[in-house]
């Protein structure tokens, strides 16, 4: 109980930093319309899942030879946008749909610049914005596949046409596509601390987290184990655990491209909140995914 408490009061401070006055904290900033944080009605894995029996190492990017995880991204490219909320939130829930269909192929691959064109208002732009508010925005209306509005790194505008278009010569223009591919969000939450986090991964599979991304600049491997203290501005994918040398960790998926990092991973500590990284995560349950007959 005291460190539900002491959670409660850290959301309370967190969100009162971010939102204060209309300011942002780098790449995370909670949305006007963002009104609904959590919408669920399911049993949670963290109240149901005995994390005593859970494997000592598991991921879904490693799981018994095959990979359960869609492609890695890059936020940066054509030009730096600060969407790392919108690539981690729709890569987990891109996942947890690979994961559904038993990792089946084609992979499904969801679109961050419908994001960024429509849902501006509850999600974020690319001055910030927030994982919980992907899937708010998710919940009530459905989220193109990347093929429909391939990632431009900028804010658009939000008509047909920037949620899902095609374009089929040099002369004719662009014409929107109103029967699209597309998912939705069932229910979505949040989650935070070591146990509750790895029962969520292992039921149900990744989620998003908020992170202190300053130090990951000069990340270049191994596990890093060095605290810093000065708050969260970037969102990350958390898709598994393991322990090396005695030391637990999380394998985290950035939005960097694989240039960075472990191939565009890292591992973290694990049970520390290090780099406030188990402060604030959300899942989400996708439905209505449309896959080929």
């Amino acid at each position: 109980m005291r460190f539900v408490a002491f959670f409660s009061a850290f959301y309370s401070i967190l969100f009162r930093s971010i939102n204060c006055n209309g300011n942002r904290a780098d790449e995370i900033l909670v949305m006007e319309g963002h009104i609904v944080r959590e919408s669920y009605t399911s049993p949670l894995p963290q109240d149901y899942v005995d994390v005593s029996t859970l494997p000592l190492e598991f991921s879904w990017h490693q799981l018994n030879g095959s990979s359960y995880v869609t492609k890695n991204l890059n936020q940066n490219l054509p030009q730096y946008c600060g969407s790392g909320w919108a690539h981690a939130a729709l890569s987990a829930l891109a996942d947890r749909i690979k994961i559904a269909r038993k990792g089946q192929a084609p992979d499904i691959n969801l679109s961050v610049q419908a994001l960024l064109n429509c849902a501006t208002n509850v999600a974020g732009t690319c001055q910030g914005g927030t994982h919980t508010g992907v899937y708010d925005w998710g919940k009530n209306n459905p989220i193109p596949y990347d093929t429909c509005m391939p990632y431009q790194a900028l804010n658009g505008n939000c008509t047909a046409l920037d949620m899902c278009k095609t374009c089929t010569s040099f002369v004719s223009p662009c014409e929107a596509v109103l029967d699209y591919p597309s998912v939705k969000v069932s229910e979505y939450g949040k989650v935070y601390m070591e146990e509750a986090m790895m029962a969520e991964i292992f039921e149900r599979g990744p989620i998003a987290c908020y992170i202190n991304a300053e130090p990951l600049l000069s990340y270049t491997g191994g596990i890093y184990n060095e605290p810093v203290y000065d708050g969260i501005n970037h969102v990350v994918e958390v898709v598994g655990w393991g322990v090396e040398d005695d030391q637990k960790f999380w394998y985290v998926r950035n939005s960097w491209g694989e240039y960075w990092g472990e191939n565009g991973w890292m591992r973290i500590a694990r049970g520390e909140n290090m780099l406030w990284m188990e402060a604030l995560c959300a899942w989400a349950v996708p439905e209505g995914y449309t896959i080929s007959k």
